[in-house]
């Protein structure tokens, strides 16, 4: 499998089942070994490049691959032409809106209601970006990008994806907002809706979790938020209709979260009616009574300071009035709206009214440009929440790998729309990014954990045994998914360093082992062939051809222990270290670590290859007939004719408890750790370099 899997552009990861208008969608693993079992379950099915994807209706295929991801593939074209396709999206992500689908029409089914689903609209927005699901009873519509904006004031109620912003105001306006997103389980996708309010952490619940209400789409934290909002007084008690009341002390809890709460929101009113509720409360504990006479006294004095806050305000509206300056006008009627609609004095009335009025009067140029100006600005603020957010996805990584390459582009576009709005933090971690970006994507070394965890990493520190740690960021000191490449080229240097000395010491042992060419001797000249003794002539130099024989010659010749059967190897005394015969002959050469040499020395082979009981009946009457031709002027040459070569004899490859044998690493000494034979390396064995100097003595022993 390879220990990851590279990038394909073309890969193609979402295919329908059945047929081109089939709205089934169906996700491709993207292992190898998971593809398998996803071949056998669907192996009476076809996939489609669906019209509902975006696509050209055209049947797939599935590409299995162990080095890179598994994708689906277009049939090939029957005039080998290239495949053209139009559609946009292929990844996980590019069938969600089918996926919603098939989930809310379940859901939907389980509560008794018959759903119709849109997936295009006027806009001209592509297909995949918004859903439209309908009912009898009610509407939603699903916006998975940023393609359409949504809109908050109509019939049907907007669901965000995760990637979709939403402002501050329209948060406080409305009390919360609906999200959705879908996990990979597996080959489908899992719908989870979730519900955002103002200072509050989105919570994700699964959509049998969820209900339709008066209110429209509600989840469980739907009922906490609506209850924090609305602070209903204890109903009066009267003889007709006893109803049980909680205890003060619970109570008194109670409305402290929602103090917490209301204070945290910056709602003034609800502010003031929990005051009021906590002063109305009776029969409560002494230390606890201590506790919301606190409260209250804090809630006072942040209750002057808003109403501080509340005259700047007015102040501020009614001095951009008299400077006329529109822009400024729209946003402040906006904050107004937002924070001080309630409970208005005739003084703050009077001023809100004139800029009403005034900007109600503005001609159409003006406002064309005002609209404008808050088109920028809301787009800036949309700019800035895309920023937090890909911070967010990047915060785990601390070098710049090629596959982030469309979320850093992302960000450092958004960075540069949102402007001013970004805080100092996140302006210092952009322009990080931007160098990086600068410097361009370096590709992440792919090392086994069990090799770079036994180096020390020079860029964070990082002990022996230790993972990598980030070093920059908000996660800093936080462990990392890989080691650093810096950690990881250590492992591949000492990699290429092993491999160059073993190269080395296999040269340096063949050109020590080879034997020179074995001299032939001399045929006896005959008389009449015997020429008076003169100076030595000098031999013309050697062709080419002549010369690689030679060097195939020398090849051949070292490898003697295939030309002489097994059973014949010690069948004689070795000329060279005198071992007699049926005897191992001394390792003087050091080929290998034992004190004895695992095949037989070369001199002690050609002895046996030259005796004279290996001739058979027939060579003999061959070497009989060579010596009368030998003999008879007749058949005298000029130059003797060079012996034929003996038939290379081939055995069958040695079992383990031969004397030539494949060597395992841990027959041999590690030359790392220096562990000893048959005992393990420390730590973490056994070592490449131990496996590699076995390997050498396999090599050499069987040539």
């Amino acid at each position: 499998m390879g220990e990851f899997v590279r990038t394909d552009k073309r890969r193609i990861q979402t295919a329908v089942l059945g047929g081109a208008d089939s709205d089934e969608p169906l996700m491709l693993p993207m292992e190898a070994i998971e593809l398998d079992a996803f071949r056998r379950a669907y192996e009476h099915d076809s996939f489609w490049c669906g019209t509902l994807l975006g696509g050209c209706g055209g049947q797939l295929t599935t590409k299995l691959y162990t080095d890179r991801a598994c994708h689906f593939a277009h049939h090939p074209d029957p005039d080998g032409l290239p495949h053209v396709c139009g559609r946009r999206s292929h990844g996980v992500d590019s069938a969600d809106h089918l996926y919603v689908r098939s989930a809310a029409s379940a859901w939907l089914a389980g509560l008794g209601e018959q759903a119709t689903f849109e997936y295009t609209r006027t806009e001209g927005a592509p297909i995949g970006s918004i859903v439209d699901v309908r009912w009898r009873h009610g509407a939603l519509r699903v916006h998975l990008d940023q393609t359409v904006t949504p809109v908050w004031d109509d019939d049907v109620e907007p669901v965000l994806g995760t990637m979709v912003p939403v402002d501050r105001d329209t948060l406080i306006r409305r009390w919360y907002v609906h999200r959705l997103r879908l996990n990979s389980v597996g080959t489908a996708r899992h719908v989870q809706i979730g519900t955002e309010a103002f200072a509050r952490q989105i919570e994700w619940f699964a959509l049998d979790e969820c209900e339709m209400t008066e209110r429209g789409l509600s989840t469980p934290a739907v009922e906490k938020i609506v209850q924090a909002r609305t602070a209903p007084r204890p109903s009066l008690w009267s003889p007709g209709k006893a109803r049980k009341m909680p205890e003060p002390d619970a109570r008194a809890q109670a409305l402290l979260r929602r103090l917490v709460y209301a204070r945290r929101i910056e709602s003034v009113p609800v502010v003031k009616q929990v005051c009021a509720d906590i002063e109305d409360l009776t029969g409560v504990d002494e230390e606890l009574q201590e506790q919301l006479e606190a409260a209250i006294r804090h809630a006072r004095i942040w209750l002057v300071e808003q109403d501080e806050e509340r005259r700047k305000l007015f102040d501020i509206l009614n001095t951009a009035v008299n400077e006329h300056k529109p822009g400024r006008v729209r946003r402040l009627l906006m904050h107004v709206n937002a924070t001080a609609s309630e409970d208005r004095t005739a003084a703050e009335s009077a001023v809100y009214e004139r800029a009403a009025t005034y900007f109600a009067s503005l001609d159409d140029l003006t406002r064309g440009a005002v609209e404008a100006e808050a088109d920028t600005e809301k787009e800036a603020h949309r700019a800035a929440a895309r920023v937090r957010s890909a911070l967010q996805r990047l915060r785990g990584y601390d070098t710049y790998p090629p596959d982030l390459r469309p979320q850093v582009e992302e960000l450092l576009q958004s960075a540069a729309s949102a402007g001013e709005l970004l805080t100092r933090g996140e302006a210092r971690r952009v322009e990080v990014w931007k160098k990086r970006a600068a410097r361009g994507p370096r590709e992440q070394l792919r090392v086994a954990r069990r090799y770079w965890i036994q180096q020390s990493c020079p860029r964070c520190n990082a002990q022996q045994g230790k993972d990598c740690v980030l070093i920059e960021g908000p996660r800093s000191g936080k462990p990392r998914k890989d080691g650093h490449n810096e950690r990881l080229q250590l492992v591949l240097n000492e990699r290429k360093s092993a491999q160059k000395m073993a190269r080395q010491r296999k040269n340096a042992r063949q050109e020590v082992v080879t034997p020179a060419e074995p001299m032939r001797p001399v045929p006896e000249a005959h008389e009449h062939e015997v020429s008076p003794a003169g100076p030595l002539q000098q031999r013309p130099p050697k062709a080419d051809g002549e010369g690689q024989a030679k060097e195939a010659g020398k090849k051949t010749a070292a490898r003697l222990h295939h030309q002489v059967p097994r059973g014949d190897w010690y069948r004689m005394t070795c000329p060279r270290c005198h071992a007699a015969p049926g005897k191992l002959c001394e390792n003087d050469d050091r080929v290998g670590p034992s004190e004895k040499r695992q095949l037989p020395h070369d001199e002690r082979l050609r002895r046996v290859l030259q005796s004279d009981d290996r001739i058979g009946p027939g060579e003999q009457q061959k070497g009989a007939r060579d010596e009368r031709q030998h003999q008879d002027p007749r058949y005298a040459r000029a130059e003797p004719r060079p012996p034929r070569p003996r038939r290379r004899e081939r055995e069958t490859q040695e079992t383990a408890t031969s004397a030539a044998r494949t060597w395992h690493a841990r027959d041999v000494s590690c030359p790392k750790c220096q562990a000893g034979p048959n005992s393990p390396c420390v730590p973490h064995g056994p070592h490449q370099e131990r496996v590699e100097w076995a390997k050498e003595f396999t090599r050499k022993l069987w040539g």
